[in-house]
């Protein structure tokens, strides 16, 4: 047999072998195999079949609250998408009741989007980062309810008390590191905002579902990794 003929026989047999497996199309010219190529081999010593999928970086959903009035608001909803979607209050897609504005802070969506979203998408929330823009610090360690229910009536109340790393710098910032679903029904119900309060909050999925993904074969649950939030990303409108 050539030398030829033996690579050639070689890199069938590799293309059979990792046939499942994500990554760059091989390149018999530079005789690699895409990322394999890049990677120790032995740490795949015991795979069969495909590759696990690497999740996708959760990016956030981010939503901006402003009280412009000067009195404090008590027991106020944020989502609850059922409810709200078509309330008066809406205005250029976002929405004010009581003196509170909600408004979307990705700068080609808007708030009313976002609830038509997760009424068709529901989605896990892995974590909630709540970012105080102006007015008291205090408002972004302020008790939220999460308020679901199904259309059977059953409802799930669940109280979350935002709470400041003691080793964190930052004061006007707090991590909840809580998981719990979103969908129609979902409405998270803030204590008090207070006067004059202007914060965000950063909703990281943990999971979405597509059913629209179905269509093309995909799996209808998409997962998402670590959002690394050092540095937090900042889709925001200028």
């Amino acid at each position: 047999m050539s030398v030829r003929n033996y690579i050639e026989n070689s890199r069938n047999q590799a293309r059979a072998q990792y046939a499942g497996w994500s990554g760059p199309a091989m390149n018999p010219r530079n005789g690699g195999y895409g990322a394999l190529a890049t990677q120790q081999m032995p740490q795949y010593g015991n795979a069969t079949g495909a590759m696990a999928p690497v999740a996708a970086q959760s990016q956030p959903y981010i939503i901006t609250i402003s009280n412009a009035s000067a009195a404090a608001v008590s027991s106020f909803d944020v989502l609850g998408a059922y409810t709200y979607i078509n309330n008066a209050g809406f205005s250029n897609g976002s929405l004010t009741i009581s003196g509170v504005t909600i408004s979307s802070a990705i700068s080609n969506v808007n708030y009313q989007q976002f609830l038509y979203q997760s009424m068709n998408q529901p989605f896990s929330v892995g974590l909630t980062y709540i970012e105080n823009v102006s007015g008291s610090s205090s408002q972004i360690t302020q008790t939220f309810t999460l308020n679901t229910q199904d259309a059977n009536g059953n409802q799930m109340l669940r109280t979350i008390v935002p709470t400041i790393d003691p080793y964190q710098q930052q004061s006007t910032i707090v991590a909840v590191k809580q998981l719990y679903s979103i969908d129609g029904f979902t409405k998270l119900t803030f204590a008090v905002i207070q006067a004059s309060a202007v914060f965000r909050v950063h909703f990281y999925p943990s999971t979405n579902i597509n059913l629209a993904s179905g269509l093309q074969g995909a799996s209808v649950a998409q997962s998402y990794g670590n959002p690394n939030i050092t540095g937090v990303p900042t889709y925001i409108q200028g």
